[in-house]
């Protein structure tokens, strides 16, 4: 039973959060190792995104969904379910909730909202995101809004645990070559922003 890990993670994430330093240890770099940098402009869109945790053979997953392919930033990535606050939410778990009902078709009432993560700003398109940690206390039944969800991977949490899930590679994105560090689950690339706020999830795990 996942019961004792939620709760454990649900007093965890009153605690100070290491926010930053595990973001760091995931960002991607140019080619000579060079760190990338973004100004923050005065004007920002706002974000909310959720890690679902619910019970897997008794074990504590979430899902991570595959964007389709498209001529964007976050084409053909992994993802976590979320998108951009619309002016009916009243806050950024109220905008988790709905995308992750639109994107995967949980229903927001069956989630159960136990904290927030550090909110983390991602430069390459200039969104202040916030991420949820929500429960789903039976067993999901994923609904992909196909205009958006290519792909539902369920991860279990413990293989982003594991001493050799970290791995780091070169890339090409839209022409700029980087070096990047990725986690290795479900045979998926889970990079960039969702490996850094992942990174954090897993920091706070680890002080449980």
């Amino acid at each position: 039973m996942i019961n004792p890990f939620v709760e454990k993670l649900r007093r965890a994430l009153t605690d100070p959060l290491p926010g930053d330093q595990a973001h760091q240890s995931m960002k991607a770099r140019r080619a000579n190792g060079e760190a990338i940098l973004f100004d923050k402009p005065v004007t920002v869109r706002e974000s909310g995104v959720m890690i679902l945790l619910y019970e897997k053979n008794g074990r504590p997953y979430f899902p991570l969904i595959q964007r389709p392919e498209y001529d964007g930033v976050h084409g053909g990535q992994i993802a976590l379910p979320g998108g951009k606050r619309e002016k009916s939410d009243q806050d950024l778990v109220e905008t988790a909730l709905r995308e992750t009902e639109e994107e995967i078709g949980v229903p927001a009432i069956d989630i159960e909202v136990i904290g927030q993560l550090s909110s983390f700003y991602v430069g390459a398109s200039n969104f202040e995101v916030v991420p949820s940690v929500g429960v789903l206390r039976k067993t999901p039944s994923f609904v992909p809004e196909l205009a958006e969800v290519a792909e539902i991977v369920e991860c279990a949490v413990d293989d982003f645990l594991r001493a050799d899930a970290i791995k780091e590679k070169k890339m090409d994105v839209r022409g700029f070559p980087l070096i990047a560090p990725y986690f290795d689950v479900m045979d998926k690339v889970i990079w960039g922003a969702t490996a850094m706020m992942l990174s954090e999830l897993v920091a706070v795990i680890r002080k449980t």
